[in-house]
């Protein structure tokens, strides 16, 4: 199976497993993941730039997940995405900082989500 075949089809377990196990969230684990598809290239190191599409989709994540059990929810919901697409750590810790947004959680595959 090739490379971005086999990227999709993670993709798309994630997006059901959401779909299954999603709570009653201001966004669900699949529209947030949907929102940050724009920096996958970025985040895995495909490429050394983020775009515009990227820290739109960052931002208007960050301004949807507000209560303590959203923001676990979706730390849990990145964690695993990043986990599936090999998200390089620091990239994603870089990212805030470079789409100019403050999170109110550390960006970071290995965050402790049940300390939020």
């Amino acid at each position: 199976m090739s490379c971005k075949k086999m990227v999709s089809c993670v993709i798309i377990g994630i997006m059901v497993l959401a779909l299954v196990s999603s709570h009653a969230n201001a966004i669900t684990c699949t529209e947030a993941v949907s929102t940050l598809m724009p920096c996958k290239d970025y985040l895995v190191g495909i490429s050394d730039v983020v775009s515009v599409p990227c820290c739109t989709g960052a931002s208007a994540l960050n301004g949807k997940v507000k209560t303590k059990p959203e923001l676990k929810s979706m730390c849990e919901c990145l964690k695993q995405a990043a986990a599936a697409l090999h998200v390089i750590p620091e990239r994603a810790k870089n990212l805030p900082g470079i789409c100019k947004i403050t999170t109110p959680v550390p960006i970071d595959p290995n965050a402790d989500c049940n300390s939020i």
